[in-house]
C-alpha cells in the first residue's frame, strides 16, 4: 500500500492525507503554484519550452507518476523524484516532486536543506519554502489581497516543507530550483538527496523541446 502511495503524486504532507482525495486537488494546486512562479518571473521576452528527462542510474527504476516519468531509488529510505511536469516554460523555474519513505526504525528530518542540485557539475540554487513565500508576499503591493492569500495557501499545500519523517511514514512535495543558465543548450542536471543518512543521486537530461 505504501509503495502505491509513492507511485502517485502527493501534496506536501507527512502521512495524514487520504491519497484517494489528492488527484483533483493536487492538479488544481499544482496549476496555482506554476502560475505563482510564472508570475514572479515574467520578463517580457520570447517564451520557449524545455524538457527534463529522467535517467535511471544503477539500482534505480523508472516509474510513472501523474503521466510523468519518475525515478525510484531504494536504499534505507525509498526516494522518488520526477519533474513537476513533462515540460516547463522558459519564463518559469523548473520544479521537481520529491517523495521519501522512511523504511528504517528511526525518525529523521527532511526538507529542501537535504536537496542539492548541480547543472553540468556546478552547484545550483534550490529555493526554500520560506523564500518562495517571501517572493509571493513581495507581490502584495500590486496584487489583490485575496489572490495573494490563495497563492500562499497553494504554496503551503504543495511545496516541500521541513518535517520529521517517522518510521514507515512518507513525506514529500514540490521543490523549485533556479532558472537554468544557457537553457537552450542540452545540459545534465544532477540532484543529490540525503535521507536516513544516505545519499541518493538522480540525473536528468535538460534540453529545449521541439516547437
Amino acid at each position: 500500500m505504501i509503495l502505491g502511495l509513492l507511485l502517485q503524486g502527493c501534496a506536501a504532507t507527512t502521512h495524514t492525507l487520504e491519497p484517494q482525495a489528492l488527484d483533483g486537488q493536487q492538479k488544481v494546486l499544482q496549476e496555482d503554484v506554476e502560475a505563482i512562479l510564472l508570475g514572479l518571473l515574467l520578463q517580457g521576452r520570447a517564451v520557449t519550452t524545455h524538457t527534463l528527462e529522467p535517467q535511471a542510474l544503477d539500482g534505480q527504476q523508472k516509474v510513472l507518476q501523474e503521466d510523468v516519468e519518475a525515478i525510484l531509488s531504494p536504499k534505507k529510505a525509498l526516494v522518488t523524484v520526477r519533474p513537476g511536469a513533462s515540460t516547463y516554460s522558459s519564463d518559469g523555474r523548473p520544479t521537481f516532486v520529491v517523495i521519501v519513505l522512511n523504511s528504517t526504525e528511526e525518525s529523521f528530518e527532511f526538507s529542501t536543506e537535504d536537496v542539492q542540485v548541480f547543472v553540468d557539475g556546478e552547484p545550483h540554487k534550490v529555493f526554500t519554502y520560506d523564500e518562495l513565500v517571501d517572493a509571493v508576499k513581495r507581490q502584495e503591493a500590486w496584487a489583490v489581497r485575496n489572490q495573494t492569500e490563495l497563492s500562499l495557501n497553494a504554496l503551503s499545500a504543495t511545496m516541500l516543507k521541513k518535517a520529521t519523517v517517522l518510521p514507515r511514514a512518507w513525506h514529500g512535495g514540490y521543490v523549485t530550483v533556479g532558472k537554468i543558465p544557457n537553457a537552450d543548450h542540452s545540459q545534465d542536471i544532477k540532484m543529490v538527496i540525503r535521507a536516513a543518512e544516505e545519499e541518493h543521486e538522480f540525473l536528468f537530461k535538460h534540453y529545449k523541446a521541439q516547437q
